[in-house]
């Protein structure tokens, strides 16, 4: 990087803007602030974001923000919805931070065509993650990179796709944490894998109270499973 930057980055968005190739053209899809939209383009890391936002508010603060950038010229901002205030292939790297994993995943099922026309995808799912992971396993989109980043004290994940013709199945404990983060086991990211040990347990605790014996013995399998990684079976 070729200075330090205007602005400060939280972790998740830092996290995502490591994984941008440097030169590609971004879109930033439900940009809000603008935020990593000037911090890539003020480090040289982007000769151009185009940002988007749906709201009026959002596309207004990422307008006000932008303007006072150095890097103004560059950011090319726009209000709409999802993927439809860009043209089909005008940009190389998609990034949609911030949102559900369901609602990432309904943007690119609503134009799948638009979608499949850019390279790559960093989407960052605020929640329902596994509804992501399944979508884009089900669309046959490759899982590239899949990072874990705590943020305060809550873990998110940064994942890194494109678009693929050939679909694949994810285990259920696959698609709740993550193909690529559980095969790496459990040394970079085991307080992640706790978390989703100590969820599992307060789950079989309430189930085990009910009569939902298949979402119990479900639970039970992805718990077993997920001991077995962090004792290293």
């Amino acid at each position: 990087m070729d200075r330090e930057p205007g602005i400060k980055l939280s972790p998740r968005l830092y996290a995502i803007s490591r994984l941008v190739q440097p030169g590609q053209i971004c879109a930033d899809i439900g940009a809000d602030h603008a935020q990593l939209a000037i911090f890539l383009v003020e480090q040289k890391l982007a000769p151009k974001v185009i940002v988007t936002d749906i709201a009026r508010g959002p596309y207004e603060r990422a307008q006000q923000a932008a303007q006072v950038s150095p890097g103004a010229r560059l950011i090319d901002l726009r209000q709409g919805d999802g993927l439809q205030p860009l043209r089909p292939g005008e940009a190389d790297m998609i990034i949609i931070a911030g949102l559900g994993g369901d609602a990432i995943a309904g943007i690119l099922c609503s134009d799948w065509k638009k979608a499949e026309s850019f390279r790559q995808y960093i989407m960052q799912p605020m929640s329902r993650a596994w509804v992501l992971r399944n979508t884009l396993a089900e669309r046959g989109w490759p899982i590239r990179t899949e990072q874990v980043i705590r943020e305060d004290s809550r873990f998110f994940a940064v994942i890194k796709a494109a678009p693929g013709n050939t679909p694949y199945r994810l285990s259920p404990l696959e698609a709740d944490i993550g193909p690529l983060v559980l095969a790496s086991g459990p040394a970079g990211n085991r307080d992640y894998l706790l978390e989703w040990l100590k969820k599992y347990r307060k789950i079989r605790d309430g189930l085990s109270q009910t009569n939902r014996q298949e979402e119990l013995a479900a639970v039970q399998m992805k718990l077993h499973k997920l001991e077995d990684i962090l004792n290293g079976v």
